[in-house]
C-alpha cells in the first residue's frame, strides 16, 4: 500500500502532466495557425505563466515537447523561438491534427495526406494479400461487420479504422503498422460527419471495403491493390 506523501507525489505528477497537456496543444495550435510566426519568439517563461496559470515547471515540460515535435527550438539567453514548417515532425499525429483543423493548413495537409495514403495502403493490401493469416482475414470481417450494423457516425468510422488497421497488421511490417497511429488520426479528422453520413448511406462505401477484404483473403494481391485504390479515390472524391 502506497505512503500517503507518495500518493501525494503521484497527484501532483498527474495534475502537472494534465496541464502541460493542455499548454501543449494551446501553444501548438497558435503556432500552426500562423498566429505566432516562423521566427518569433513565444515569449519569457513568466508571460506564458500568467497566461496559463500555471509554473515555470509545466511550461518548460510544454516546449520541451514541443521541441521534440521539431515547432520549437530553445536559444540559450535568446528565448524560445518557433521552426519553420520544414522543421516539424508532420507525421506526428497531433501535428496532423493541428494541422488538419487549422484554416491556413487544412487544404494543403488534405492533399498531401491523401497522396500519401494513395501510395502506401494500395501497397499495404498488396501485401495483405499475400502474408494475412486467418485471424487477420477475421479481424477485417468483423469491422466490416461492424461498418454494416453501425447506429452512429461514430461507430462507422471507429469500424472504418479497425479495418484499415487490421490490414496494416496484416501485412507483417512493423513500419507499416507504426503509420496507423497516423492512419487514425487522419480518418478522424477527415472523415467529418457529412461524409460519413453520406456514406453510410451508400451501400456503394461498404462494397469498396468489401471488394478489398475479399481479395485479401482470397490471395489476389494485385486486385487488392487495385481495390484499395478505387476506396481510396472514393475518399477524395468525398471531400
Amino acid at each position: 500500500m502506497k505512503k500517503t506523501e507518495d500518493v501525494a507525489r503521484d497527484d501532483e505528477s498527474s495534475h502537472r502532466e494534465r496541464f502541460h497537456d493542455v499548454v501543449v496543444d494551446a501553444l501548438g495550435r497558435r503556432i500552426v495557425s500562423g498566429e505566432t510566426a516562423p521566427g518569433s519568439l513565444i515569449g519569457p517563461e513568466q508571460v506564458l505563466c500568467d497566461e496559463f496559470g500555471t509554473s515555470r515547471t509545466v511550461i518548460r515540460e510544454a516546449v520541451k515537447i514541443l521541441s521534440a515535435k521539431g515547432i520549437l527550438e530553445s536559444i540559450p539567453r535568446s528565448g524560445t523561438r518557433v521552426m519553420p514548417l520544414s522543421s516539424w515532425h508532420l507525421l506526428d499525429p497531433q501535428v496532423l491534427e493541428w494541422r488538419l483543423d487549422s484554416p491556413q493548413h487544412n487544404s494543403k495537409a488534405r492533399q498531401d495526406l491523401h497522396e500519401l495514403r494513395a501510395y502506401f495502403e494500395p501497397s499495404a493490401a498488396e501485401l495483405a494479400a499475400r502474408r494475412s493469416s486467418p485471424q487477420d482475414h477475421q479481424r477485417m470481417k468483423h469491422a466490416l461487420l461492424g461498418m454494416a450494423l453501425a447506429s452512429n457516425s461514430e461507430e462507422i468510422l471507429e469500424h472504418d479504422l479497425a479495418f484499415h488497421k487490421a490490414i496494416l497488421t496484416a501485412t507483417g511490417n512493423t513500419l507499416f503498422q507504426a503509420l496507423g497511429a497516423l492512419i487514425s488520426t487522419a480518418l478522424r479528422q477527415v472523415f467529418t460527419i457529412d461524409i460519413v453520413n453520406k456514406t453510410r448511406d451508400d451501400d456503394h462505401w461498404i462494397r469498396r471495403h468489401q471488394d478489398v477484404y475479399e481479395a485479401i483473403a482470397q490471395r489476389e494481391p494485385e486486385t487488392a491493390r487495385a481495390h484499395m485504390m478505387n476506396l481510396l479515390n472514393d475518399v477524395q472524391a468525398l471531400q
